[in-house]
């Protein structure tokens, strides 16, 4: 009964305390703004392209048209397959080439492409070289499998032009070629051959809804990651409320500093299940509730027995916000560190965060 009465006592210490009510009060509305913020600079993954000679009104021209049949007009249909492109992720044509620099400069687009105006005349003569400029981020990720649908797109017109080519002027009917073929046969057995199932092929494939792009440099939502380091923060304050209590001999017993520890980590499982659910990462109440309890058992066992061997304040307290950061360095609340460097890992085993975010 006497831990009980000490046990409400000490709580409502910490209630009447206003920093302490601001802040858990605070927190909720943070992680609403916060989510908020973060969908707000999502976008959709998006390249851009910069093509001479075609404007809108000549794409609006062959909207029904989806490959060329002469090296004159193979651009126009290269920018028709881009504009209609609907993967992982879409293209948008560029009227300049400035405009292109401008809009990855302003991270608008992943990356950009400038093509030559001569682009299929010269590959079709063996220049290989110098033909698309392609202009991307340091930062980007995703600039190897654009490549690949972009050069797919541009090899899908070549190997057409070079079979007519072939065809016309070095294969063993090259004299009769225009009276045994014509243009539209040509292509129609293309189509055919290249997308039947005795030829390999392969697209990426997806909407573009479900693959966004976030313009900030967190590669993990932090929400979830911040509210654990949250918890132990709040077990570590109450040890250090029981370093100042147990100044005075007499209260400086376990009760106190079982109290002291517990109290704050308690005020804070309500907090964060709000959090959680307003920022939509939710798991299920029950699955919610039970790792709460036990990652909050395990930071208030984690600090008693940090108070167990140290028995100074002023040295607890100045290890204190070195514990934090290397918290955040070490767990995957921002970022999972061990992903770049696989030797750091077991550092990560030290610290609670760690254990609690690894069910997610």
């Amino acid at each position: 009964m006497r831990f009980q009465r000490l046990f409400y006592m000490l709580f409502k210490q910490y209630i009447r305390k206003p920093e302490c009510l601001l802040l858990l009060l605070s927190l909720p509305i943070l992680t609403v703004l916060f989510s908020h913020v973060a969908k707000t600079q999502e976008q959709p993954i998006q390249a851009v392209c910069y093509i001479p000679s075609v404007t809108q009104e000549v794409l609006d021209a062959v909207a029904d048209t989806d490959t060329a049949l002469h090296a004159d007009t193979a651009l126009t249909s290269l920018a028709h397959k881009l504009s209609m492109y609907d993967g992982l992720y879409t293209f948008r044509l560029c009227a300049s080439e400035r405009e292109v620099y401008d809009a990855v400069a302003a991270n608008r687009a992943e990356c950009g492409y400038i093509f030559s105006e001569t682009l299929y005349e010269e590959l079709l003569s063996g220049n290989l070289k110098g033909l698309i400029t392609t202009v991307a981020s340091p930062s980007t990720t995703m600039l190897p499998v654009i490549n690949e649908t972009v050069y797919s797109l541009v090899f899908e017109d070549l190997a057409l032009l070079s079979l007519e080519q072939y065809l016309a002027d070095d294969s063993a009917v090259s004299a009769e070629y225009d009276v045994l073929y014509d243009d539209a046969m040509i292509e129609e057995l293309y189509q055919k051959y290249m997308l039947g199932d005795s030829t390999f092929h392969f697209e990426y494939d997806g909407s573009p809804k479900d693959y966004r792009l976030t313009t900030t440099t967190v590669l993990l939502s932090p929400i979830r990651g911040l509210l654990s380091v949250l918890m132990l923060l709040s077990a570590l304050t109450g040890a250090i409320s029981y370093y100042r209590l147990a100044e005075n001999p007499v209260f400086d017993t376990w009760k106190i500093r079982a109290a002291c520890i517990i109290i704050p980590v308690l005020c804070t499982i309500p907090v964060m299940l709000l959090c959680i659910h307003f920022a939509g990462l939710s798991a299920g109440l029950g699955k919610e509730i039970c790792l709460l309890i036990l990652y909050a058992a395990a930071c208030v066992i984690a600090v008693s027995l940090l108070t167990l061997f140290i028995k100074k304040r002023v040295i607890f307290t100045s290890l204190l916000p070195l514990y934090i950061l290397a918290c955040l360095v070490f767990t995957p609340v921002f970022i999972d560190i061990s992903v770049f460097l696989p030797a750091l890992r077991p550092l990560s085993y030290l610290f609670q965060p760690y254990y609690y975010l690894s069910f997610f």
